[in-house]
């Protein structure tokens, strides 16, 4: 098969960000298949160009084995305006794109989300050269939007985006989902089963180093390693942090935050008028860094606010990054899952509450070293045996075939 897959924020392994549709591409490559990853040229993790010179609009180049086409998107420092605006210029540029239309037809597009423009400029070119269409959901969205309380349901953006929606799933050959139980959204919207696909994230163990012991930090640090946003809830970590240091493990635990994102300028600040000793602001780093980044902590935190979004599950890479690396993880999150919980591989600790947090990260600093040691161990067999990239390159493998065979038999009179 000749495969598109749209993802504005889809990056190369030697770019922070995710690693998930480089690895399953380059697993469907492995697999003989044709593919094709298409992108922005900005960088969403570091707000900066990163592929483009000055007068260029696009650029094709292979990245171990993997074709991608970098298309030119505005940037958006810190202004949601802008990134609307991103949004819609980048769905533009892939509908009108002359470098893509000059590779000749695909067999099947993936047209991927979280915002639906890109993923409804996919599925317009997808008609246009007449190919299969695949909708991979990696945020239900706009009821994603809803539910964190960004837009109410009359919004005009909201409308525009539930017509958008009932498009993409009418014109889907296939629906690939991250969240858990995501397919059970589409089976209320009247989908059948065998057209639902969940391809969770994970990590691509193929270049994946072995896990480490875990250290015995002479100051025990947490991780937190992803973006700095509203859904992910930092102020609780902050919160978390002051109390630690009232309670005089202010010298003892270490919560280091490692990434950017729209509120991390506001949460530096707040730190800095808090005080805090504790709480260690890190850059970004390449996606193949993570796991040294990852190897140097005691434990892994994955937090989110609370929001009825989660009630379809979370399929964070972070967690699977943590548990990759073999490291115990702190599971702040109300969701109808806990990977954590079910590898015995951490703590959980109530979502939104910074008391509930600085006290799991206490029971963690004084769990003893040989039993951390075996939540890590627990970790690292659950990814393994579960969210092995590799693996679930062939899951989706099968979703684009399923979607390819329902567009011929379409075809036959």
């Amino acid at each position: 098969m000749t495969v598109w897959i749209v993802n504005q924020y889809a990056v190369a392994p030697s770019e922070p960000g995710g690693l998930r549709p480089f690895a399953l591409a380059k697993e469907l490559s492995l697999a003989g298949h044709d593919v094709t990853i298409v992108a922005s040229s900005f960088n969403h993790w570091t707000r900066s160009e990163t592929r483009l010179r000055d007068g260029e609009d696009a650029k094709v180049e292979t990245v171990d084995g993997v074709r991608f086409v970098w298309l030119r998107a505005p940037g958006y420092p810190g202004s949601t305006a802008l990134r609307f605006w991103s949004m819609l210029a980048f769905a533009k540029n892939v509908f009108k794109s002359a470098v893509l239309r000059s590779f000749g037809p695909p067999d099947v597009i993936v047209g991927s989300n979280p915002h639906l423009f890109a993923a409804f400029a996919a599925l317009k070119l997808a008609e246009d050269v007449d190919a299969a269409f695949v909708f991979e959901v990696r945020d239900i969205w706009p009821q994603s939007l809803i539910d964190l309380g960004r837009m109410s349901p009359s919004h005009p953006v909201v409308r525009t985006m539930s017509w958008m929606e009932r498009r993409l799933v009418r014109g889907s050959g296939a629906i690939v989902t991250l969240p858990p139980t995501g397919a059970e959204y589409y089976v209320e919207k009247g989908l059948t089963s065998d057209a639902l696909f969940w391809v969770p994230n994970g990590v691509y163990l193929r270049d994946l180093p072995d896990a480490t012991p875990v250290p015995s930090n002479t100051l025990f640090t947490v991780l937190f390693a992803g973006i700095h946003g509203i859904a992910n809830g930092l102020d609780t970590v902050l919160d978390a942090a002051k109390l630690l240091e009232d309670q005089g493990y202010g010298d003892k635990i270490l919560f280091r935050l490692l990434g950017d994102g729209g509120e991390k300028p506001r949460l530096v600040e707040r730190a800095r008028a808090l005080g805090l000793r504790n709480v260690l602001f890190s850059d970004p780093v390449a996606k193949s860094q993570v796991p040294d980044e990852v190897a140097k902590a005691d434990a892994g935190l994955l937090i989110l606010k609370r929001s009825p979004v989660f009630r379809w599950g979370v399929s964070p890479n972070k967690l699977f990054d943590y548990m990759g690396a073999g490291r115990p993880v702190i599971y702040a999150v109300e969701a109808s899952n806990n990977p954590v919980e079910e590898a015995q591989a951490g703590v959980t600790v109530r979502a939104d509450d910074p008391a509930s947090l600085a006290q799991g990260a206490v029971r963690l600093y004084e769990t003893p070293i040989a039993e951390r040691q075996a939540m890590g161990t627990n970790a690292r067999e659950y990814v393994e045996q579960r969210h092995d990239l590799a693996k679930l390159g062939h899951v989706l493998e099968a979703a684009l075939s399923r979607a390819v065979t329902s567009k011929e038999r379409a075809r036959t009179p």
